[in-house]
C-alpha cells in the first residue's frame, strides 16, 4: 500500500481513538471543557499550545478568575492535546510553577453554596395559600429526593420512573451516568421511608400519582418535570432549573436565598449526616464520593464542638 493509500486509514484510527478518548468524559465535562476552551481561544491562545503560551494566559486571568476556575482551563487544556495526540504543556515544571505561585499571591479559597438544613427544608416545603398543587407535589419530591439522596443536580435530570424500584423499606434509584462515572457502571441510591413529612418515598408516591395521571406513559420519560405558569405539565426538567426552584422555595418562606444552590441538597445531606455521626463510608456510598477528601469539603457550618472526637468519648465516660 502506498503512502498516499495509507494516509486515509491513519486518519481514520486518529479520528476513532480521539472518538473513544472524548466519550471518556461525562456529557457535562464535555461541554465544560468546550466553553474553557472558546475563553482561551478568544484571549488568543491556540491547540496545539507552548508552556509559554498557556502560563501567559495564567498570568493575564490570575487577578480575575479564581485559582479552580484556572485550574479547571488547564484541564480542558490538557484534555484537547490529549485528543490529539500531543504532550500537553499544562504538565511541565514552567505551569506548575506558574500555579503555585498564583495559589501563594492571590489564595485558592472557593465560594461555596451554603447547605440546606432538614429545619430549612421542613419550611420551604409547607403548603402555602396560593400553592399549585401540582408544582408543590413536583418541589418536594425534585428538593427531598435531592437531598436524601445527596445527589447532583445532572443526577436528577436524568432519572426516570423506571430506574425507582419500591420496597417495604423505602425506595431505591438507579443513577446510570454521574460526574464520576463516565464509564456508565451505574449506582444505586436508597432512600429509607420515614414518618415525618420530610420523607422522599412519600413525597415520591405522590408526584408519581400525579404524574401518570396526567400523562399515562410517564414511564418512558423524566420524572421531573417542567410546569408552566398556568400549572400545565410540560417536558423533562433540566438539570439547571433545580436552584432556581429551591431558591424560590426560599423566598416563599421568607428566607434569604442568596449562597444557596442545588449544590445545597448535596452539602447539606453531607453535613447533617456528619453532624448525627454517620461515617464517612457511609456517606460516600449515598453521595457517590470517590474519596474522603471530597466529602471533608463538603462538611461545612459545624463548629468545632459540633461533632468533636472528644466531645464525643466524653458524653460515653462516666
Amino acid at each position: 500500500m502506498s503512502r498516499a493509500e495509507q494516509a486515509p486509514a491513519r486518519r481514520a484510527r486518529q479520528h476513532a481513538v480521539s472518538t473513544y478518548i472524548a466519550h471518556g468524559l461525562a456529557e457535562s465535562t464535555r461541554r465544560g471543557y468546550a466553553a474553557d476552551l472558546r475563553h482561551f481561544r478568544a484571549w488568543g491562545g491556540r491547540i496545539p499550545a507552548s508552556a509559554e503560551l498557556v502560563a501567559s494566559y495564567l498570568v493575564a486571568h490570575a487577578k480575575v478568575l479564581k485559582v479552580s476556575t484556572l485550574t479547571r482551563r488547564l484541564a480542558a487544556i490538557a484534555s484537547a492535546h490529549t485528543l490529539l495526540g500531543r504532550d500537553s504543556p499544562t504538565r511541565s515544571p514552567l505551569i506548575r510553577a506558574t500555579l503555585r505561585g498564583i495559589r501563594r499571591v492571590h489564595g485558592s479559597a472557593q465560594k461555596q453554596a451554603k447547605p440546606l438544613t432538614p429545619q430549612l427544608l421542613q419550611a420551604m416545603l409547607r403548603h402555602r395559600r396560593g400553592d399549585c398543587p401540582l408544582r408543590l407535589s413536583r418541589d418536594r419530591a425534585l428538593l427531598l429526593v435531592g437531598f436524601a439522596g445527596g445527589f447532583r443536580r445532572s443526577e436528577l435530570a436524568q432519572i426516570t420512573p423506571r430506574d425507582l424500584t419500591f420496597s417495604r423499606n423505602g425506595v431505591s434509584i438507579t443513577i446510570w451516568h454521574s460526574k464520576t462515572d463516565a464509564a456508565g457502571k451505574g449506582r444505586v441510591v436508597a432512600l429509607p421511608s420515614g414518618a415525618s413529612d420530610l420523607c422522599p418515598v412519600r413525597a415520591l408516591r405522590d408526584w408519581l400519582a400525579r404524574l401518570s395521571s396526567l400523562c399515562p406513559a410517564a414511564d418512558d420519560g423524566a420524572l421531573f418535570r417542567r410546569i408552566d405558569r398556568y400549572g400545565q405539565l410540560g417536558g423533562p426538567l433540566g438539570a439547571a432549573a433545580t436552584g432556581p426552584i429551591l431558591q424560590k422555595r426560599l423566598a416563599l418562606s421568607g428566607r434569604p436565598s442568596a449562597g444557596f444552590s442545588a449544590h445545597s441538597l448535596r452539602a447539606g445531606l453531607v453535613t447533617s449526616a456528619a453532624l448525627a455521626g454517620v461515617p464517612v463510608w457511609s456517606i460516600q456510598r449515598q453521595t457517590g464520593h470517590r474519596s474522603e477528601t471530597m466529602v471533608h469539603r463538603y462538611i461545612r457550618d459545624l463548629t468545632p464542638f459540633q461533632a468533636n472526637a472528644f466531645g464525643a468519648i466524653a458524653r460515653t465516660t462516666k
